[in-house]
């Protein structure tokens, strides 16, 4: 039975987005603080909502819309994550003349696309969801209006994301073909009433594979990536490195899930997974070792952690992914807050050289800044480390030994990018002042709690992992 309930969440998101707009349209004012206030509070109205909800499962439009666990989780997760980067935003958009009324508003309409992916059991939907997300991310990307970069990075993201639109409804329909449903539980059905998977519907999920590899930046298709983060407010970076990867993974463990062990046992597929880690992994970790500007370092960082993540879908380990999503999102969102921090009006400090004695200079951004890169190389007692090591183990409990060798060594290849930063903060002289923005109290916010939840879910994550296992067992298995 249809419930209202399943589309509170994204009822109140969609009112959010839309009374933003509004407000912005009949209250011209300069200072747009007052509309990132308005957002925080529908943003914590759905996260109230989300919980309240937990142990109902309610589903709207015959089931193509269901709030299961799994679809709370992240919602929730997204949320909290949309919360920091409107508070990293505010002083930002001031500072670096970004400050639109719309900024808000795309922000939550953007959440809001996917709020619809991660709650979605149809491939049509979920490619509403997608394409609701990709406008809104086209526009945030290129609100730099007057940057040469920005212009490039909006432009790039457009063109190469219709590109993967497109193989994505190519991939449905041959999914369509084969099986007669865009419904992803009855092409499980038919993929477990069936003895092989014929070409068609191998065809049809490689196709999905390549659209939703766009989004998650996987090699071959991560191109975009290290522009677009370049270009774009570094603040809607940090937006791009968590958002856009944390629901194409979800979308990909809905679709795997329920027949890994159908799909999974198909060499092609299987064989493709792991091809496409290997090079995600090598390539993003090489490619960022030759950069010197912090946000490309962080990109091609973001494109090395998309493969470590595929390891988690070829180990059948829902709970080592859900985890690592959830780690990953703290630690991104913190290290782009201290990129955010070390700025100030109409300047942003990105290259290598621009930290030189920041360490010591700013002993606080600088040491929070410094764990945020240890717990993305994955040392101890981080967050990152126990997402590396359950993903990891869960690889060799799988026999993927030579592929988590692979990853052990693209890991041991990163800590020299990540470190090298932290040895420009605390072994370079400086080679011209920094002079940055201290009266930011969001941006520190942020980062401490951004600091809180890396180290407690390194050192305590009992709770956390409960709760991703109750999420997990929401999902339909056949």
């Amino acid at each position: 039975m249809n419930s209202f309930g399943a589309l509170l969440p994204l009822l109140i998101l969609v009112v959010g987005s839309l009374l933003v707009l509004l407000l912005e349209a009949f209250l011209k004012k300069q200072n747009r603080d007052y509309l990132a206030y308005i957002s925080i509070l529908f943003l914590i109205g759905v996260i109230a909502a989300c919980v309240s909800l937990w142990n109902k499962s309610l589903y709207y439009f015959g089931g193509y819309l269901s709030l299961d666990k799994i679809a709370i989780f992240f919602s929730v997760l997204l949320s909290i994550a949309t919360i920091f980067v409107i508070l990293i935003s505010m002083k930002y958009i001031v500072l670096q003349d970004v400050n639109y009324g719309e900024y808000y508003a795309l922000l939550l309409l953007a959440l809001s696309g996917m709020f619809i992916m991660v709650s979605s059991q149809n491939l049509l939907v979920i490619f509403l969801g997608l394409e609701v997300l990709s406008m809104s991310s086209y526009a945030l990307a290129g609100m730099k209006r007057n940057d040469p970069l920005a212009v490039e990075a909006a432009v790039k993201y457009f063109l190469l994301g219709s590109f993967a639109s497109a193989f994505l409804v190519f991939g449905i329909a041959f999914l369509y073909g084969a099986t007669g449903a865009t419904d992803i539980n009855i092409i499980v059905a038919f993929f477990q009433s069936d003895s092989a998977l014929g070409l068609t519907a191998l065809c049809g999920l490689g196709m999905i594979l390549i659209g939703f590899g766009f989004k998650i930046a996987i090699v071959p298709f991560h191109m975009w990536t290290p522009d677009v983060y370049q270009g774009a407010p570094t603040p809607i970076t940090a937006f791009f490195s968590v958002g856009p990867k944390v629901v194409g993974f979800v979308v990909l463990l809905r679709i795997f899930y329920p027949y890994w062990k159908v799909v999974l046992d198909s060499q092609v597929i299987f064989t493709l997974l792991w091809v496409l880690s290997v090079l995600t992994m090598v390539v993003g970790n090489l490619m960022a070792l030759r950069q010197t500007n912090i946000k490309r370092i962080l990109a091609y960082s973001s494109i090395a952690h998309a493969g470590y993540l595929i390891i988690a879908i070829l180990s059948q380990d829902s709970s080592s992914l859900v985890f690592y999503l959830t780690v990953y999102a703290f630690m991104n969102i913190g290290a782009f807050t201290a990129v955010i921090a070390l700025g100030k009006k109409d300047k942003e400090y990105l290259e290598l050289d621009d930290y030189a004695g920041i360490g010591f200079k700013y002993p606080w951004i600088g040491a929070t800044l410094m764990i945020f890169l240890l717990s993305l190389a994955g040392f101890p007692p981080t967050g990152g480390f126990l997402a590396k090591f359950y993903v990891f183990s869960s690889g060799v409990r799988q026999g993927l030994e030579t592929l988590v060798i692979i990853a052990v060594l693209s890991s041991l290849i990163s800590v020299f990018y990540y470190l090298r930063i932290v040895i420009y903060m605390y072994m370079k002289e400086p080679k011209h002042d920094i002079d940055i923005n201290l009266n930011n109290p969001a941006v520190f916010l942020v980062m401490f709690l951004c600091l809180y939840f890396v180290l407690q879910l390194g050192l305590f994550p009992r709770n956390v992992l409960a709760l991703v296992n109750q999420a997990i067992q929401s999902l339909p298995l056949f």
